[in-house]
């Protein structure tokens, strides 16, 4: 399997901007000396540990929410397998968008103002019908993984029409979130792509979980008639959306929805998977409420920590800073460090978080020392997996000519979901039972 060269012919994108881009200057830096590289690794690990703060509150914010309405999800059966792929269909989407805009934004291809940017236009193109698809999609996997699973669920009509509605409306917030948060960033002299996947992910997550619930409360109150005839309109408006994009001369929009949709179709069945394990342990997550309260932050740090070296070695490609082969090598073992030095940091602050708010609310919560003890074991395994899975994701996709910024994000967040959820409860099994 040869390796690729980074010479300027096998870019994905532009060079053009190159010389601007703030992420040259790290590793052209790190080459003068090693206090330099020390200084720009510490640059990074401040920006990103604070977007990982942020994510981790917002997200501690989603999960204390599922927490608190879980005697709805007893109402509204399968809801409770729904609620992680949501979350991770809303992060990969917008995850996606905004790494695209980071890597455009380095190369040249897109500027400030946004509002004159014909590239622009096309990205969000892509991102309305992933935004109104996908959730179709993921209703039916939901209702297909639970059937097999023995869980009962909601009728498909009303799994269909909570999806779609909760993600228009979450749609619509991030979109504009995410524009402000890229053009903000440079304009700040911020590296997007140490933070917006972070960002953008923890406002998926805190806006996606009351909006499911409030979906799911308004279907309740709809007639069945209404509510098949809702589906079966959003059904063929979003097939006509597809046909019309792919069918398009809009070059950058038909690579997007070509590329990300089988992508998002895999990710989108993952992420069930991780919702089927919920829902077959609910019992046992609503009695150590403190375990539900840290799912949906541990799922999320655990795909933001993939996102974020993602998103640092795919502008690296594309800018020729690093290549991508079977083996790591250069300026990759240097963003694999940062990803591990900022996994010691955080994972032990969500135990701490997730303690504080447990015995704040009266929740049934876990010791501390056993709740710091489960983070950082089931974070270092998390952080793991997300540094191997990341850069193999990514090698993969360079290697058959497939833009990564399109696809890594999705298939990195999804099976992170997999494994954050599964090795938490694990741990957690293994501490309460010693």
């Amino acid at each position: 399997m040869a390796e690729f060269e980074t010479g300027e012919e096998l870019s994905l994108l532009s060079r053009a901007g190159a010389d601007q881009s703030l992420l040259v200057a790290m590793p052209t830096e790190a080459n003068d000396s090693f206090a330099s590289t020390l200084r720009n690794i510490s640059k990074i690990i401040k920006q990103s540990f604070f977007a990982l703060v942020i994510c981790a509150v917002a997200d501690i914010f989603a999960g204390f929410t599922i927490a608190e309405m879980s005697p709805l999800l007893a109402l509204y059966p399968g809801l409770i397998v729904l609620i992680p792929s949501s979350i991770n269909l809303r992060g990969n989407i917008f995850g996606s968008f905004g790494a695209r805009l980071g890597t455009s934004f380095h190369t040249g291809e897109i500027s400030s103002p946004l509002g004159k940017s014909e590239a622009l236009r096309q990205q969000v193109g892509g991102v309305a019908v992933q935004t109104l698809f996908m959730p179709l999609v993921l209703a039916f996997v939901v209702k297909a993984f639970s059937i097999v699973a023995g869980l009962h669920t909601m009728g498909i009509y009303d799994l269909a029409l909570i999806a779609v509605i909760s993600s228009l409306l979450s749609g619509l917030v991030l979109l504009a979130f995410t524009l402000l948060l890229i053009d903000q960033s440079f304009k700040k002299g911020w590296d997007p792509d140490n933070i917006s996947v972070p960002l953008i992910t923890a406002a998926g997550d805190v806006i996606t979980i009351p909006l499911l619930f409030a979906s799911a409360i308004l279907v309740s109150m709809m007639s069945y008639p209404l509510a098949r005839a809702m589906t079966l309109i959003f059904i063929m408006f979003s097939i006509a959306a597809l046909v019309y994009s792919l069918g398009s001369s809009r070059i950058i929009m038909v690579r997007i929805v070509k590329q990300s949709l089988p992508v998002l179709v895999v990710s989108t069945a993952l992420a069930t998977v991780a919702g089927i394990f919920m829902g077959m342990t609910e019992e046992m997550l609503i009695v150590f409420s403190t375990v539900l309260l840290l799912i949906p932050v541990f799922n999320a740090e655990g795909g933001n920590l993939g996102g974020i070296l993602s998103s640092r070695l795919t502008s690296a490609y594309h800018l020729g800073v690093v290549r991508m082969g079977r083996r790591p090598e250069g300026e990759t073992w240097t963003n694999f460090s940062f990803i591990l030095l900022l996994s010691i940091l955080i994972f032990p602050t969500l135990g701490l978080l997730a303690y504080i708010v447990s015995k704040a609310f009266g929740m049934d919560a876990l010791g501390f020392g056993h709740i710091i003890f489960i983070c950082i074991v089931a974070g270092l395994f998390t952080s793991l997996m997300a540094i191997f899975v990341t850069y193999y994701f990514t090698y993969f996709f360079v290697k058959i000519g497939v833009d990564p910024d399109n696809v890594t994000i999705p298939m990195i967040t999804s099976v992170m979901d997999v494994f954050g959820t599964a090795s938490l409860i694990l741990v957690t099994m293994v501490v309460v039972s010693v």
